[in-house]
């Protein structure tokens, strides 16, 4: 199969060579305006044409070309995607026999650049950020209901990161007509809930492992702040793991009823209360204190201009939990903003223990569970950063 050629200026090839799976719209020379967005191209170097990789080409954005393969004599058609989306799930195979939650495809780090599918128990979904899949997407149901006969599929297509790619938000049945379910997690935690309705690609799968982490730091007896506790991942099993109170804070009416549903499932209904509240406001104004508080927010950066505000943010989070806590109190602090970095949340978790005159001690830095990989030689697929701290 030959597909058009689109040449890379000389010298910006290096990065693809180095295992990076991006071209931008500026390192592209002579930008075809008859190619839809979506389209397979085969990307060529400036001094000699020899060809580099096979991609999906987008015109309209700055990300111009995300990498398929870079065996360039290879056909890229309905058996390829299905052959990769197989391959990315017998990757998860082990994690698979403990849980029935879990990333099937993590996009770029599963060599799918600009597709997310999550499993949730019977209910499959799938989120696309890239044009070139957004031209596959009826392919994309086809294979998912092939491989794995879910009783349904949810487009959970509402990621700000479509708008860059010249795509409209969209989240529906695309199979089915019922995407509730029961998930549970490697500690047997179950959770209710509606994939369609529920938020990202239907739960944090990304912090279900930590959910499970947090057992270790709870000490029975231990009164725990859950902040922007959302569905209750972290302070159910809390409560399973010994707490003798969990307090729940979230400014999501829905959210905070979702977390007293599954509190009823676990059976920890008696050990967890729960207010709807900013949890910035709380911080301010609680006076209480605890053995455990998790700090879990929303993205406070959606991009670098955000940072300068963003690290204030944490710094003002973070402090105010470390007031709250007792003597060798644990605080587990996450950012979930691609553009924070590890060591910019370091420094601002340093700063917060200055303001609040407390020391600090990392005893552990975690990210995304391990159905959510970090491609190496691209930094972009790492954003979740989770840190455990012991505050005296």
């Amino acid at each position: 199969m030959i597909y058009p050629s689109i040449r890379i200026r000389n010298k910006e090839e290096f990065r693809l060579l180095g295992g990076h799976l991006w071209a931008f719209s500026n390192e592209l020379l002579d930008l075809p305006k008859d190619l839809e967005a979506g389209s397979i191209v085969t990307l060529v170097r400036e001094r000699d044409g020899a060809p580099i990789a096979t991609g999906f080409f987008n015109p309209h954005s700055l990300i111009a070309f995300r990498l398929l393969t870079r065996n360039t004599g290879e056909v890229i058609d309905s058996d390829f995607f299905e052959r990769r989306i197989h391959t990315s799930a017998e990757r998860r195979s082990l994690l698979a026999t403990r849980r029935n939650a879990y990333r099937i495809v993590h996009g770029e780090s599963d060599f799918l650049p600009g597709l997310i599918i999550d499993r949730f128990n019977d209910v499959l979904s799938f989120q696309i950020v890239s044009a070139g899949f957004e031209a596959k997407k009826d392919l994309i149901v086809e294979i998912l209901q092939k491989l794995f006969q879910p009783k349904a599929i949810v487009e959970k297509n509402n990621s700000n990161l479509r708008k860059l790619e010249g795509l409209t938000t969209v989240e529906a049945l695309s199979l089915g007509s019922d995407a509730s379910t029961q998930i549970h997690d490697e500690a047997g935690v179950r959770f209710q809930i509606d994939v369609l309705a529920g938020q990202k690609t239907g739960s944090y799968l990304d912090q279900m492992e930590n959910h499970t982490r947090l057992r270790d730091f709870i000490r029975p007896g231990a009164r725990v702040l859950d902040l922007f506790a959302n569905d209750g991942g972290f302070g159910i099993n809390a409560a399973l793991a010994g707490a003798e109170s969990v307090l729940a804070v979230d400014e999501s009416g829905s959210a905070l009823e979702r977390l007293r549903r599954n509190a009823g499932l676990n059976e920890v209904s008696d050990k967890i209360s729960s207010v709807a509240a900013n949890c910035f406001d709380f911080l301010r104004e609680s006076r209480d204190m605890f053995d455990v508080i998790i700090l879990d927010p929303p993205a406070l950066a959606k991009s670098k201009k955000d940072l300068t505000t963003a690290r204030k943010a944490y710094v003002g989070l973070n402090s105010g939990a470390m007031k709250l806590l007792r003597q060798e109190g644990i605080l587990i602090t996450c950012s979930c903003s691609h553009h924070v970095s590890r060591d910019m949340l370091l420094e601002a978790v340093g700063e917060s223990g200055r303001k609040a005159n407390r020391t600090v001690t990392v005893l552990e830095a975690r990210g995304a569970g391990i159905d959510h990989p970090i491609l190496a030689a691209m930094p972009e697929t790492e954003y979740l950063k989770v840190l455990v701290l012991r505050v005296c």
